[in-house]
Formats: structure tokens, sequence, C-alpha cells
């Protein structure tokens, strides 16, 4: 099976370390990871700033990059459901464009959903397999919104909670927004700043030190709250609390509000997902 990182722009920009992470678990799994340079963006971005034709464009690339490919699998809840739910939208039925993105979309997997059911992996066999190095630290969930899209909504917290054992914590309200919402964030900041204030209020109450968020742009965004405001919160992905219980990457000292550098939420420099290689 040909498997292909879908890394997506923010990840890109933002979080190298999850990217990173993916691989190493992805690989630890027994699974090759192939990194095509071609990829673009997914068109969210003109998708939700009302620029269908734009979004089409950037449709069709991705189906030429990853047409090689048996899956394609990416950290990002939130891309990940626009190529299974918003791609089918913007071809007509019957046509050439259609049938490409339909078949994109039938291999299209988020990191934890690919684990689960494409590997068939049990998360209890990870856990078997933790690292006697990995963190004792209390971790707590943050589900992005667009994981409803694609019916994921809610299973990162008991996957996590199962394969890294240690002190995971419910989160409450964990069905409610952080308020990052793409553009929302820059058209209503106002909102999405109180949203994201109650999110970490939410945090702070289980106690927790760490949050795992499934997307880059919450993880972003509530790592950029908590510096604002002094929380002392690591912030990092389910690749990376999957990779750090294996003992394939260093546990963050936690210290900065997201483990690190001001501006990157898993505190990495900007860079290549891996080093450039896959």
């Amino acid at each position: 099976m040909r498997v292909a990182l879908f890394t997506t722009c923010l990840a890109e920009a933002l979080a190298p370390r999850a990217l990173k992470a993916t691989v190493l678990v992805l690989e630890h799994c027994g699974v090759t990871v192939e990194l095509p340079t071609a990829q673009t963006c997914c068109g969210q971005p003109m998708l939700s700033n009302g620029l269908p034709g734009d979004a089409a464009l950037l449709a069709r690339r991705m189906t030429e990059v990853f047409a090689p490919y048996d899956a394609v699998v990416t950290p990002s809840g939130s891309c990940c459901s626009v190529v299974r739910e918003k791609y089918a939208g913007l071809f007509a039925d019957g046509s050439r464009d259609r049938a490409a993105v339909d078949a994109l979309a039938a291999k299209t997997f988020e990191l934890i959903e690919f684990l689960e059911t494409k590997l068939g992996i049990d998360p209890a066999t990870l856990r078997a397999k933790s690292s006697p190095r990995a963190s004792t630290a209390p971790l707590t969930c943050h589900d992005a919104c667009h994981l409803r899209g694609i019916h994921r909504h809610g299973c990162t917290e008991p996957f996590l909670r199962s394969a890294c054992g240690g002190d995971v914590r419910e989160l409450p309200d964990m069905t409610q927004c952080c308020g990052f919402g793409g553009m929302f964030s820059t058209q209503f900041p106002e909102v999405s700043t109180a949203l994201g204030e109650e999110k970490l209020a939410h945090v702070a109450s289980t106690g927790a030190t760490t949050l795992v968020a499934s997307d880059t742009g919450c993880a972003a965004h509530l790592a950029g709250l908590a510096h604002r405001k002094g929380v002392a919160l690591r912030v990092i992905s389910p690749a990376e609390a999957l990779a750090e219980s294996l003992g394939l990457m260093e546990v963050q000292e936690s210290g900065a509000p997201n483990g690190g550098k001001h501006g990157a939420p898993n505190g990495e420099k900007h860079g290549a997902p891996n080093g450039g290689k896959a």
C-alpha cells in the first residue's frame, strides 16, 4: 500500500513537529510514508471565502498529486473534511472531475482514523509498547469541529486514553467550538477570542498541563491565547502525543505556554516537516 502524507498549509507553517510525529507513528506501525512535494493548499480558505472556482482549481491539483497513492493521511481533520465533504459539490455529477474527487475522498483519512479503521490498530497494543520515559503529566483533548464532517468528533480522547495510558482527563463541554473557525477568527475576532477563553477555562478546570488539539488551527489559536494570558499550557497534536508515548520523540518540556517558542503551537521552528524526507 502506497501511503502519502497530506501536510496542509498550517501544519507546514506552524506545526512541522506534528507532521514529523505523523510519519514516525505511521512508520512504527509498519507503513512506509511518501511526501509528494507538489502538493499545495487544499482550497479550504477559498471555500470559506465564497470562491468555489478557485477551490475547484486546487481540488483538481489535489486529485492529480495524490492519484498514484492508495491512501492519503493527514493530521488535520479540518482539511480531511474538506476533501471528503466539500469537493464533490464543486463538480457536476458524472463529470471526470467529480469521479476524481470522489476517488480521492474515499482514500483520504485523518491520522487516528487511519490507524483505527484502515490499519485496524488496537490502541491497547500501542500502550503495551509505550516508553518508560513517556510523560505522566495529565492531558486533555479538544477535537476540532470539522471532525464531525467525517464522523470522528469525540474519537481522539478514547483512542489516546487506551494508547497512551497515563492521566487523560475528560474536557468539559468538549463539543463546543474553540473559536478558531478559519476565516471566522479574523472576521469576528471578539467572538473568536471569547470562545477561545471559555475553552481555556474548561481546560484549566481539568488540571491538565497538556492540551491535545486535533487540528493545527485550533492548536495555534488556543496556544496563542494561552500565551497572551500567561497560562503555561503545552499544546500538541494527537500524533505528537502518540510519538512521545511510544518513545519516538523526546517529551517536550513545559514552561512556555506551547512547550517551546512563541508563535508555533508545538514549539518548533518553521521548515520541512521532517527535514525534507519522509
